[in-house]
């Protein structure tokens, strides 16, 4: 068990110093759209952990991890982030619950958690900035509308294509990172429950 937390540290301090200060740098440029980035390679991580130790909660603990780095470098403006990570974590957890989930469930479980993202100034927005669903609303669709090259009047169908392009990410993200956990287990990366014959 010792080992699975180990690997679950490494894990979350790999992502922890990539969200710490390129994660920082992009929410600071107001760029649109950081949370889809920053969740895919969360989501990577975290994906990685949980094929390896195998442990139920292995998503929450590893945003544990990041938590802790993104308060410590950063302080009391991350509090929107942290709420992102948190809920984003639990979204997986949810999905695949098992043990062993499979590829394709691993994969969904990324898709629907790198959603989350885009939805996320919905309730970060009036909470941490004073504003309202509407700034919210405009501010992801200005984004898409940038993003697209559509006016900003086809908000729907833009809030359409953005989901879409956030599912997709987050399910290749999954999906590459379980090829990528199998190739660790073989180079002796493995839970602490299991032992090399």
């Amino acid at each position: 068990m010792k080992r699975n937390y180990i690997i679950l540290s490494i894990f979350g301090t790999l992502w922890g110093i990539f969200e710490t200060h390129v994660g920082t740098f992009l929410h600071a440029t107001d760029a649109p759209f950081v949370g889809l980035i920053m969740m895919a390679f969360g989501i990577f991580f975290q994906t990685i952990a949980r094929c390896i130790t195998r442990m139920r909660g292995s998503a929450v603990l590893v945003a544990v991890v990041v938590v802790f780095l993104k308060l410590l470098f950063v302080g009391g403006i991350a509090f929107a982030t942290v709420i992102a990570i948190f809920i984003q974590s639990i979204l997986l957890e949810l999905v695949y619950f098992s043990p062993t989930p499979s590829r394709w469930q691993l994969s969904i479980a990324g898709a629907l958690a790198v959603c989350y993202s885009l939805f996320h100034p919905f309730l970060s927005m009036p909470i941490f900035m004073g504003l309202t669903l509407f700034d919210a609303w405009a501010r992801i669709v200005g984004g898409g509308s940038l993003l697209l090259g559509l006016p900003k009047a086809s908000g729907i169908f833009i809030i359409s294509v953005l989901l879409i392009l956030h599912a997709l990410t987050g399910f290749v993200a999954a999906f590459f990172s379980y090829a990528f956990a199998v190739r660790l287990i073989g180079f002796g990366f493995y839970p602490s429950a299991v032992r090399k014959q």
